[in-house]
């Protein structure tokens, strides 16, 4: 569905794309942060929704009679992040391209200074608070987040290309998740230009159930154990699990009852919960939200290994995988 007829290319100065799945309570945020950017002349927004099962059709509909410059493009089945930004790439008509999560809300001059730091430059994005790997934490426990930089140059959340970035690179549509981890190796090997701008902040604003965030966390082990296939790089959350791994094998080898040899990879979970909430929120102000945000984050980083395990599983037999 269009709120116009499709103009000229090269008309519209700025397209945004944002991709969406279930995204029926946080999208009204994020794009009216958009159409409230200052200096906005010629826009439009292109929502992908990913075939969302909840209301977010609904809300798409009525945000459409209060912002006329937005478009919607439904897909008839759920393809992942990498097919539903490269069809928003695609319907794009804009000089520059603003790749915006429907969880994002920007605050009214990202635009311009992000247009302001693409002299030289070729791609430019800001970085949102909180990390998008403990949104959940934040929300469920109202901790104080740090900002922590983004684990790509370019963060799929937030970034503005100019338009000809995609002549040179593409996102890989078999990718259900790490979509821009991998564009982001493209972008290196076809010298794309990439800044994160200094001081330039977005606000994340997580929305997902805990279920849907065990689930997303194993799908993002998955993702994990194909970029390291793929790319071998050894990045943080590697050597996590391997640790984790290898506690837990030396673990099965100790002589006694099966408490004592849990002992190890439960220790090993807790400290590495504790440090990565610690790494992530202020936690003097908050000891007891830390420590039940710790407590939480053990299962979700529970989920993240057993992705991570399944995923190098899938790899050795299944070269499709990769």
């Amino acid at each position: 569905m269009s709120n116009s007829d499709p103009a000229a290319a090269g008309s519209v100065r700025v397209t945004f794309v944002v991709i969406a799945y279930n995204e029926e309570e946080g999208i009204a945020r994020c794009l009216r942060s958009i159409a409230a950017q200052e200096g906005l002349s010629s826009y439009e927004i292109v929502v992908v929704d990913d075939c969302s099962q909840d209301a977010t059709q609904s809300v798409l509909s009525q945000l459409m009679m209060e912002i006329p410059e937005l478009q919607v493009v439904r897909l008839a089945a759920n393809l992942g992040r990498g097919a539903a930004r490269s069809t928003g790439v695609r319907a794009a008509r804009g000089d520059f391209i603003a790749m915006v999560d429907a969880d994002i809300i920007l605050p009214p001059d990202w635009l311009a200074r992000c247009l302001s730091s693409l002299e030289g430059r070729d791609v430019v994005s800001g970085t949102a608070v909180p990390d998008g790997d403990v949104g959940f934490l934040a929300r469920r426990f109202k901790l104080e987040p740090k900002v922590v930089p983004s684990t790509t140059r370019t963060t799929g959340n937030n970034a503005l290309f100019r338009r000809e970035v995609f002549s040179r690179v593409v996102y890989d549509e078999e990718l259900r998740e790490g979509e821009d981890v991998a564009l982001d190796h493209e972008m290196d090997a076809a010298a794309v230009v990439r800044e994160v701008v200094p001081g330039l902040r977005v606000e994340h604003r997580e929305n997902k159930t805990f279920s849907r965030e065990l689930k997303w966390l194993f799908q993002s082990g998955l993702g994990a154990s194909r970029h390291l296939e793929r790319y071998r790089e050894v990045r943080g959350p590697d050597v996590a699990f391997g640790t984790m791994f290898l506690i837990s094998i030396l673990s099965c080898l100790v002589s006694g009852g099966r408490a004592r040899r849990l002992s190890a990879p439960v220790v090993c979970l807790a400290g590495m919960s504790l440090a990565h909430v610690a790494s992530k929120f202020e936690v003097r102000r908050d000891p007891v939200g830390f420590l039940g945000a710790a407590a939480t984050d053990c299962a979700l980083l529970s989920s993240y290994f057993v992705g991570r395990l399944v995923g190098h599983i899938r790899l050795r037999f299944d070269p499709r995988a990769k």
